[in-house]
């Protein structure tokens, strides 16, 4: 097992949208975000976070992919943001 890397399920919130994939331990969630709304051809106009549905835990834009926090096989749900705007 290559310890730089961890292999982990990316999906989307509605689960329409789903890939197994290979990344690197340095990776931080915001550039997975960045790469998987860009693959997926997902809205510009929202914000979005991961979550790690296989430990319960919310990803930080800044967090790598560190065995505290991302395990072999995790899967990851991409999901919009949530905002709150003045009416």
């Amino acid at each position: 097992m290559n310890r730089r890397t961890v292999s982990i399920i990316m999906q989307t919130a509605d689960r329409t949208r789903m890939a197994q994939v290979t990344v690197p331990r340095e990776m931080r969630a915001g550039d997975l975000i960045k790469t998987s709304t860009r693959r997926w051809s997902l809205s510009f106009g929202v914000n979005y976070q991961i979550a790690n549905i296989s430990t319960g835990q919310m990803l930080l834009p800044d967090d790598q992919l560190t065995p505290e926090k991302v395990r072999d096989g995790d899967t990851l749900m991409l999901q919009p943001l949530a905002t709150h705007g003045i009416a």
